[in-house]
């Protein structure tokens, strides 16, 4: 029993090594705070890169955590990644990517009707008409994980990291019931169950169909905001 603690206490240290790793590298190659990497393009924090990187950070360490027990215990194989969790993290790049299509469309178009606004001013200051443009004090922009450009909360953008957080945080949970009793079938598993044949947990057809209720809600009102 203390051995098998030890090696629980070793893997849990090896996958926050391997997350700690990253955040250095990250650190060092970009001279940035690694909560960079949720900043979108027009320099607002980006709900969809923010469920990207909780994903990345939940499989990373159940990955590294799992190969640890594995190896210790003489299994040099990978751990297998099952459908449902590659679906998953599949369809959380797909919403980054295409709310950054989305948003990159969005600022083209805004750019290029100011590039037209300014070429009409100077085509009428040419032709000796003034020309009163309206002075307004840009808003500030309150966007956010959770909100919209004006601060208030958006329906889309929570539903969106609601699901995730619920999907990712029973991930873990699988995980950590992996890695305390090594050997043992996690729901849906193919039986009989080893320590070294110990894969990622899969995640369950509802929060699959949860999942993308939410991230299609969260493309569609972006599509429609654009």
């Amino acid at each position: 029993m203390a051995i098998q603690e030890h090696q629980e206490a070793l893997s849990y240290v090896t996958g926050f090594a391997g997350l700690a790793l990253f955040w250095f590298i990250l650190l060092i190659a970009t001279g940035k705070h690694p909560w960079a990497l949720v900043m979108g393009e027009d320099g607002r924090r980006s709900t969809s890169k923010f469920q990207m990187l909780v994903w990345t950070a939940a499989v990373v360490f159940a990955f590294l955590a799992i190969y640890f027990i594995r190896f210790i215990n003489g299994s040099q194989e990978l751990p297998t990644v099952p459908t449902h969790l590659l679906i998953a993290m599949g369809i959380s790049v797909a919403t980054a990517v295409s709310a950054k299509s989305i948003a990159v469309t969005s600022q083209a178009k805004s750019d290029a009707a100011t590039a037209a606004a300014n070429i009409a001013v100077a085509a009428a200051a040419t032709a000796g008409v003034q020309v009163v443009t309206p002075s307004s004090a840009p808003t500030p922009d309150q966007s956010g994980i959770l909100a919209d450009d004006s601060g208030s909360p958006d329906l889309g953008k929570v539903q969106l990291v609601l699901w995730t957080l619920i999907a990712v945080g029973v991930f873990l949970s699988q995980v950590v019931d992996l890695l305390h009793y090594p050997g043992h079938c996690p729901p849906g598993a193919n039986s009989p169950c080893t320590v070294g044949n110990m894969g990622l947990p899969d995640i369950s057809q509802t929060l699959m169909i949860l999942m993308g209720l939410g991230h299609g809600a969260y493309i569609g009102k972006k599509i429609a905001e654009s």
